[in-house]
């Protein structure tokens, strides 16, 4: 009789972990939600963190409110964030910035051994774009035409060690081919030089060269990401010219502290999974040049890994160094 008690004892002690953590995602959220977003207000990461946190207020009966902290490049938001107690009621939403930062600066915190991956959001489009006068109008010609011509192209992005600078050092490697740097303070200044034609390329957000590309200041050669896109239907994405990305895009994503429990975890996932798929949310990411893409969190998880192994070979191989 003792040793069946025992037994009946010991199993109780086992499944009560499982059954606590399950009534807690049931009665989840039980106070306010504070999402950190570590940029300024009015870039794509607020707009989507307060998107999301207008739906998930709405979807589960608590307010979810975004709070920016910003700061050495979106680290101090994420160190906050991270750091915070790991009850799913502190969360952050980041950038593709999050795997590049590891290999530029020292980190306050691990990125993978601090963090629960809960959802990839959206990826943005990017582009390849170039000077309207440039002797090429395909991406396969630009290739063809660095190579041919060792030295005589440049690129401008928004600043030494940003992602797009990281981005198009990966492309450059994968493609062997070497074309010069310019750093600019800013995305709008680089565009803005592109167009004068003191560079020749760029790798941009399809969203701050459209009036340009719209003004037929500058020619767009390919879509940077696996799809093309409902405002540029004619132009091809990179692997259907041959040219394989294998940069996974400027994503942003939501994560939560490591330690909070998997049944919270979950909970968010599905929650962002449906609302993503709302024709609603559809069409405000596409009206902003975004494209919505849920999964699981197990699948972000490995993005974000791959993420960070790939940027830091590129960072490293490329001696790469942030402003």
């Amino acid at each position: 009789m003792k040793t069946l008690l025992s037994l009946v004892a010991s199993a109780a002690l086992l499944t009560a972990p499982a059954a606590f953590a399950q009534a807690t995602a049931t009665n989840y959220p039980t106070k306010s939600v504070k999402i950190i977003v570590p940029f300024a207000p009015g870039g794509p990461t607020d707009h989507i963190a307060r998107l999301l946190a207008e739906k998930l207020g709405a979807r589960l009966g608590q307010s979810f409110f975004v709070e920016n902290k910003l700061g050495a490049g979106g680290v101090v938001g994420a160190d906050a964030a991270l750091r915070s107690e790991p009850d799913g009621h502190t969360l952050l939403v980041a950038s593709v910035s999050y795997a590049v930062n590891p290999a530029l600066m020292k980190m306050t915190f691990d990125p993978i051994k601090d963090a629960e991956p809960v959802v990839n959001l959206m990826i943005g489009t990017t582009v390849f774009v170039a000077n309207a006068k440039a002797p090429f109008n395909t991406l396969p010609e630009m290739i063809a035409y660095a190579k041919a011509n060792p030295d005589k192209l440049s690129y401008g992005t928004q600043g030494m060690g940003s992602v797009t600078h990281v981005a198009t050092e990966a492309f450059l490697a994968d493609q062997k081919i070497k074309i010069a740097h310019i750093p600019y303070k800013g995305i709008g200044p680089a565009l803005t030089a592109l167009a004068a034609g003191e560079v020749e390329l760029s790798l941009p957000d399809l969203g701050a060269s459209q009036p340009l590309i719209a003004a037929g200041k500058v020619k767009v050669l390919a879509i940077a990401g696996n799809k093309r896109v409902t405002q540029l239907p004619q132009i091809p994405s990179a692997p259907e010219v041959g040219i394989k990305m294998v940069s996974s895009g400027s994503w942003q994503g939501m994560f939560a502290p490591r330690g909070t429990p998997k049944a919270i975890v979950d909970k968010l996932n599905h929650e962002v999974n449906e609302i993503l798929k709302s024709k609603e949310v559809v069409d405000i990411l596409t009206a902003r040049f975004a494209v919505p893409v849920g999964g699981t969190s197990a699948e972000f998880a490995a993005q974000v890994r791959n993420d960070i192994q790939r940027y830091g070979e590129v960072v490293r191989s490329a001696n790469i160094k942030a402003e």
